[in-house]
Parts: C-alpha cells; sequence; structure tokens
C-alpha cells in the first residue's frame, strides 16, 4: 500500500516540467499567505487500446482522465466563485498549452504513469513591484503576474486491480461541520478538513462524516451515498448542505437514474442505514463499516461491504470502462445556486457604500443542477 501514498519525482509549475525539489514559487504568493486558490483532483487510468468514442487517449501518456469535463467545469465555477480571472489560461480540451487535460497529459509522460491521482491547483499568484504583499482586495483584472498554477501526480491501482479487491471498507467518526457555508467551492484553505481528519484519527478512524443541524454533509474528500433503512438508496443534495459536486457521484447518478435518489439526508438516517458508503475521484466507491465504533447494517454484512456498495462500485468501474464518463458535462458543478452575499431583503448586490467597486460583481452560480447530463457544454 506505500506507493499509494507516494507522489511523482516530476511536478508542473506554471506550464513547466520541474523536478519537485527544484520546484520554487515566491513566499507572498496568495495560495501561500492567504490560502487563496481552488483545486482539483483527476483520477486518470491506463487507456491504451481502447476505441470508445468520445473517450480518447491522451497523445503522450495513453492515459485518459475520468470525467475530465466535469473537472474542467467545476474548475471554471470555483474560480469565477472566488473571482479569480486568468486571461491568459484556457483550462478545457486537450490541445492549449493551458488546458486541463494537456498538462495533465505532459505531467503523466514525465512521471511514466497512466493510473494516477492528479492534483492541479491554481492561485490567484504573487504581487509583484509596488503589488501589497496582503493586499485583501486584490488588483481589478488580476495580479501583473497573473495566476500560479501548479500540478503534481500519484500513483494509483489499476481499475482492474480495484476490481478484484473490491471496495475499499473505512471507519468514520460522525463529526459537526465547523467549516464556512461555501463548502460548494473546491478552496486550497482545508484547514476545516484537517482538523477534522485529526479529531478522527483521534477517534480511532480512518476518516470522517459531517453534519450540520442533523443534516448529512459530506465526507472530509467525498461524497457519502446511504441505504435507509426502508430501502432507500440516498446521496445528500447539492442544495441541503455545504457540499462539493463530486465527479464520481455526479457519473453514478446519472448511471444509476431513478434508483439513486438525491434529496436532504438526516443524521438520524445516516445512523441507522443498512449501508453507507463515501464516493470519490481517488477513493472510487468505499464502504463504511462503523460510524463511532457501532458497526453498519445488521446481518450477515454488518459492517462489510453491502450488495448496493458491490453494485455502486461495479457500476462505477463498467461506466469508466465503457468510457460513458467522457460525454457528461454539468455547467453548475459548483452545484448550490448560489447567490452570493445578496439575503432576502438586503441590497441586491448594490453598491451601498458609494465608493467605486475594485473587484468584479458578485458571482451568481444559479439553475445549479444536481446531475450531470450527456453531451458537451
Amino acid at each position: 500500500m506505500g506507493a499509494r501514498y507516494a507522489w511523482a519525482v516530476i511536478v508542473h509549475l506554471n506550464g513547466q516540467l520541474v523536478p519537485r525539489d527544484q520546484a520554487k514559487i515566491s513566499p507572498l504568493d496568495r495560495g501561500f499567505v492567504f490560502g487563496d486558490g481552488v483545486y482539483e483532483g483527476l483520477r486518470t487510468i491506463d487507456w491504451r487500446g481502447n476505441g470508445h468514442a468520445g473517450a480518447r487517449e491522451m497523445a503522450r501518456s495513453g492515459a485518459r482522465v475520468i470525467g475530465l469535463q466535469l473537472h474542467v467545469e467545476r474548475l471554471y465555477a470555483g474560480l469565477e466563485a472566488a473571482r479569480i480571472e486568468t486571461p491568459r489560461h484556457e483550462f478545457a480540451g486537450l490541445e492549449a498549452p493551458t488546458s486541463l487535460g494537456r498538462m495533465t497529459d505532459e505531467l503523466l509522460a514525465a512521471n511514466g504513469l497512466r493510473d494516477a491521482f492528479v492534483y492541479w491547483q491554481v492561485t490567484r499568484g504573487t504581487p509583484s513591484g509596488d503589488e501589497p504583499a496582503r493586499l485583501r482586495v486584490p488588483p481589478r483584472g488580476g495580479l501583473r503576474g497573473g495566476v500560479t498554477v501548479f500540478g503534481y501526480a500519484s500513483p494509483q491501482p489499476s481499475l482492474e486491480a480495484i476490481r478484484g479487491a473490491g471496495p475499499l471498507v473505512k471507519t468514520c467518526a460522525v463529526l459537526n461541520d465547523p467549516r464556512w457555508s461555501m463548502g460548494f467551492l473546491k478552496s486550497t484553505s482545508l484547514m476545516g478538513n484537517v482538523v477534522c481528519a485529526m479529531e478522527a484519527d483521534r477517534r480511532g478512524c480512518d476518516d470522517a462524516i459531517l453534519v450540520r443541524d442533523g443534516v448529512v454533509c459530506e465526507g472530509l474528500a467525498t461524497n457519502v451515498i446511504l441505504v435507509t433503512r426502508s430501502g432507500e438508496v440516498v446521496t445528500p443534495s447539492l442544495e441541503s448542505a455545504p457540499m462539493l459536486a463530486g465527479v464520481t457521484r455526479a457519473l453514478l447518478l446519472e448511471e444509476l437514474r431513478g434508483e439513486l435518489v438525491s434529496r436532504r439526508v438526516t443524521e438520524e438516517e445516516l445512523r441507522s442505514a443498512r449501508e453507507v458508503m463515501l464516493t470519490g475521484s481517488s477513493t472510487m466507491v468505499a464502504c463504511v463499516s462503523h460510524l463511532d465504533g457501532a458497526p453498519v447494517g445488521e446481518g450477515g454484512w454488518a459492517g462489510k461491504p453491502g450488495p448496493v456498495c458491490r453494485r455502486l462500485q461495479d457500476v462505477l468501474l463498467n461506466a469508466i470502462g465503457a468510457g460513458l464518463d467522457a460525454s457528461l458535462h454539468n455547467r453548475h458543478m459548483l452545484g448550490r445556486a448560489w447567490r452570493g452575499f445578496d439575503r432576502a431583503g438586503g441590497a441586491g448586490g448594490a453598491n451601498v457604500c458609494g465608493a467605486a467597486p475594485t473587484v468584479a460583481p458578485t458571482v451568481a452560480a444559479t439553475g445549479a443542477s444536481d446531475r450531470a447530463v450527456p453531451g458537451r457544454a
């Protein structure tokens, strides 16, 4: 299992492939000083020799990214919500030098990887010249030096190895969610998740499931699916609590239309569930065997992967193996219809203070959908 947590020796920094011990950024980069950035975690797989339409392999590495279009759209949505302007970057597709697909292909090829987890982050960048080091309101149009883009890769098991091993098994603590209300934003500011992970570890658990006011949110880096006492298979809706719009979750919702229901899920339903699962780009599908030390479920599969968990893994791996994720898109990967800083009866974003605005207007990711749909945007 050691290789699972290793990471490759070549990283991608601002368009260049660099040995990781030689990669350098300014200590004044806003990602370092403020945690001012967004990130994406991609799962890539060996795709050599697969001829599925719409899911071609990348030219250099022979790999492909699972749900690439969904990741790109979520990255764009996060950058927009964070008001990080990237005029010189085009993250979509496989051709542009700064596209997420092409940079991932270069990074994998440089490290000889195909089955991998690839982490990308985009920060607002580093102030230069007379730009203040800790200016909370950045210049309109962005910093003169532009954004900082960084990526690294780490090896992961193949789809065949995952299928042979069966679902991962994890124990979870149930914790009150202490994080901010913009949980839909894939921010690099992950202190809340780190502290929760440390608390789960203190309690002897592998992971945590977060709840807010009695409503289930998500795992520390995953979405939650459970089977209720009545047999309904549900996942918390993106509108019910602040959470990330998971790519794996979106793919399962598409493949299990009519079977997997997205809705508000209560803590009581979680604790009494027949089965509890976690889903994510690197996790795929994991079984939660215990919640706060108590086994999940009853009978022969109490504390073990149950039939729904195993079926979810099969559905997911079959869909990925057939390239079905390549045709999914969702232009509202923030999930929640975030209305910015407006509130009922408030100013509605009007300039109430009289001064000229120094940043772009508040983002309004309206009309958000809780399901990815086939086709391209």
